[in-house]
């Protein structure tokens, strides 16, 4: 597969994230596959699996809007907007992230490491704590 189109496969893969079968990320990624991001680093494609099956919990909504990526012939960049909605974050309500995908393959996604703010994703949607997130960013970032 080239990397075009496996980064069409991807993209694909993650527009509606909940409809998603854990099964078809075999077609995408490696057997020896690494995914990282500011949680954990998974290793292994059961591994892989069993990680997206148990984050599935609890979201309501989760769907990705992928923005130009930059593509290489084996690695690729891919900015995204999460759209999610999560039963213990704002009452459910639906909420959205900036972030971006690090990608390398050769014909499959063998590393896969995501960037984001986790204190936006997260610590913000909680009560009190969002709060006190919110205001050391401010004061940090002189606002």
């Amino acid at each position: 597969m080239s990397g075009q189109s496996l980064i069409k496969e991807v993209q694909s893969y993650y527009t509606d994230f909940l409809v998603k079968d854990p099964a078809d990320l075999a077609e995408i990624y490696s057997e020896d596959v690494v995914f990282c991001d500011p949680l954990r680093r998974v290793e292994g494609l059961p591994s892989l699996q069993a990680h997206f099956s148990d984050m599935s919990r609890g979201l309501t909504q989760c769907r990705f809007q992928f923005d130009k990526a930059s593509i290489d012939r084996d690695s690729a960049c891919l900015p995204w907007y999460m759209h999610y909605a999560h039963q213990s974050l704002r009452g459910g309500r639906p909420l959205r992230l900036r972030g971006c995908s690090l990608l390398r393959y050769s014909d499959k996604v063998f590393y896969h490491e995501d960037f984001f703010d986790l204190g936006a994703m997260v610590y913000e949607q909680v009560p009190l704590l969002g709060s006190l997130v919110r205001f050391i960013k401010a004061r940090l970032g002189g606002r």
